[in-house]
């Protein structure tokens, strides 16, 4: 089998992210023609074919290049790796990491970890991407993201995780609603109400458990996808809603006033945790910025985070 290059890895790589020859040749400034016959030779050295041509549709991977793109992801950023440690020995760490974040999370946890990672990584750049879980534990096990923050609420045998901290569920009332000064409330209390669900995959699930455990069914007048929209209907005063992280400040973004209040019981709660790639060893970039998570959030309260439930 001949060899083959980094540099070919990269067009391949360029190539699975646009899905086209002719998008992939402009990214990285080579004509269509050498393009090509960088493919053409990656695929000889490999003794596989990693795209079907579509004419004047672009190319789609084969399920061998679907395989061969997380471990090509996996190499070049090993590469990457090594040419930051050798350009980088005897100061600090530099490069660029790719981050995934949950999106209900990412405003309570990136600017921390960027702030945090500002002073003490200075050479190195995180590069944050806001999407929702299955992207995500996707994009973590495909490569996509060297590191992975959010919920650990899906499945998925191809990655690995780390506990950093659990949020247990709250309601979220108005500042004039009868239970807001209250330092507990049970869902019972608010089953006549009207509720605005935060509707997203697997959260919408956990929800449904936090009330099945509480022996309620909730009437659901609202849905949102974002946690902001939830917040607003309830400062209105049109609705409850239950979330798990906690704003710093106890007003929805339109000014009205909103009261967290825990929910007793024993409802169950979110761990956030850190995902990494079950098939690929965690660059030193990667290491050192999933102990600096473990730093900033491992084993925190709702409390010392100033956050609950989202």
């Amino acid at each position: 089998m001949s060899d083959y290059t980094l540099r070919q890895l990269e067009y391949f790589v360029a190539v699975a992210e646009t899905g086209s020859v002719t998008r992939a040749a402009a990214s990285v400034h080579l004509s269509q023609s050498a393009m090509s016959a960088a493919l053409a030779d990656l695929e000889t050295a490999l003794s596989v074919q990693l795209f079907v041509r579509h004419h004047a549709r672009g190319v789609t991977l084969t399920p061998a290049g679907r395989e061969l793109l997380v471990a090509s992801r996996q190499l070049l950023t090993s590469a990457s790796d090594l040419r930051a440690v050798a350009q980088g020995l005897g100061t600090s760490l530099g490069g660029t990491l790719s981050v995934g974040c949950y999106a209900v999370a990412a405003p309570y946890l990136l600017p921390e970890l960027l702030s945090a990672a500002a002073e003490k990584l200075p050479r190195l750049h995180l590069q944050t991407t806001e999407v929702d879980l299955a992207d995500l534990t996707e994009g973590v096990a495909n490569g996509t993201f060297e590191l992975g923050i959010g919920y650990d609420l899906v499945d998925e045998t191809k990655l690995k995780r780390w506990p950093l901290f659990t949020l247990s569920p709250y309601a979220l009332v108005s500042g004039s609603h009868r239970l807001a000064q209250r330092d507990q409330l049970d869902l019972a209390e608010l089953a006549d109400e009207p509720m605005a669900l935060l509707d997203l995959p697997h959260s919408r699930d956990y929800f449904r458990r936090v009330f099945e455990a509480s022996g309620v069914v909730p009437e659901i007048r609202f849905r949102s996808t974002t946690v902001e929209t939830c917040r607003a209907l309830v400062g209105r005063g049109l609705a409850y809603t239950v979330l798990n992280l906690r704003a710093a400040v106890p007003m929805a973004l339109d000014g009205h006033a909103v009261a967290a209040v825990p929910i007793g019981g024993d409802p169950p709660g979110i761990t956030v945790v850190l995902f990494t790639s079950a098939a690929a060893r965690p660059t030193r970039r990667a290491s050192v910025v999933a102990e600096l998570c473990r730093d900033l959030f491992g084993g925190s309260s709702d409390r010392a985070l100033g956050r609950t439930p989202t």
